[in-house]
């Protein structure tokens, strides 16, 4: 008779759900590479200024756990800026991986190819595609894809808890609890 040890050595076809685990450097070298890359990128503002929700993403980096990263909070407080420019140029750095990110508004069909991570830039700003009569909802897809493939989710929102509640359906909420959640908050460095 065939234990559960022999289908686990033997059915190559059902392999277990592993996330990619990222230690990207010691934590000093991280925040340094950080300060660097936000000045570097961000031309917008005058003088660097190092929010306490910086160093949650700091750490994030430092060990990523398996876990994604979704940066949450009010307009002009760098979300964009650090998923965009400063996580991709780190990880480009550490790894040689290239990071890409795709506005939630210009979402589509998601690319199953592509790297091992899904970057969604500014949910809540989708609409729902139609798609010959039937309804597409491109970031719900995208999330849930990233779930069933084990690939690392990273995404931005200037939607707040309750509003995210309000507009995703628990299947989409429950995969985001994968990521680990960064709150910013402080006032716009936009001038």
């Amino acid at each position: 008779m065939r234990t559960i040890e022999d289908t686990f050595k033997n059915a190559d076809f059902l392999q277990p759900k592993v996330y990619n685990r990222y230690k990207l450097g010691l934590r000093e070298e991280i925040k340094e590479m950080f300060i660097k890359s936000f000045e570097y990128y961000d031309k917008t503002i005058d003088e660097y200024n190092h929010l306490s929700a910086y160093d949650e993403i700091i750490d994030w980096m430092v060990d990523t756990r398996g876990r994604g990263l979704m940066l949450m909070g009010e307009c002009g407080l760098g979300k964009s800026t650090i998923l965009n420019y400063v996580i991709p140029a780190i990880f480009r750095t550490r790894t040689n991986k290239i990071l890409r990110s795709v506005p939630a508004k210009e979402l589509g069909i998601v690319d199953r190819n592509k790297a091992p991570f899904i970057i969604i830039d500014d949910l809540g700003t989708e609409s729902i595609k139609n798609d010959y009569g039937t309804k597409i909802d491109a970031v719900a897809d995208a999330i849930s894809y990233a779930e069933d493939s084990s690939k690392t989710l990273l995404i931005t929102t200037n939607l707040t808890p309750q509003a995210l509640k309000e507009r995703y359906d628990e299947r989409t909420l429950d995969r985001l609890r994968k990521c680990k959640v960064v709150i910013i908050k402080g006032k716009s460095f936009r001038n």
